[in-house]
């Protein structure tokens, strides 16, 4: 991914007090997307539950990738 951009979104990560915070987010709205796939009765659901939860960790790994294209 382009340095250049993880250098603009360095600011959204760098504050561990709101990235816990955003973080906590996150994990809820996992959890909404599990609940979803375990009450699901038709694969359309399911297929949008999982692409919402693989978004959703692609997020979670945001301060990952910037430190790591810094490092």
């Amino acid at each position: 991914m382009d340095k250049e951009i993880f250098s603009k979104l360095k600011g959204l990560v760098s504050s561990n007090r709101q990235w816990d915070h955003f973080s906590n987010y996150l994990n809820a709205l996992i959890e909404q997307q599990h609940k979803i796939l375990e009450q699901s009765d038709n694969m359309v659901s399911v297929h949008k539950a999982q692409g919402a939860i693989e978004t959703l960790r692609k997020i979670k790994r945001l301060r990952e990738d910037i430190n790591k294209a810094e490092g």
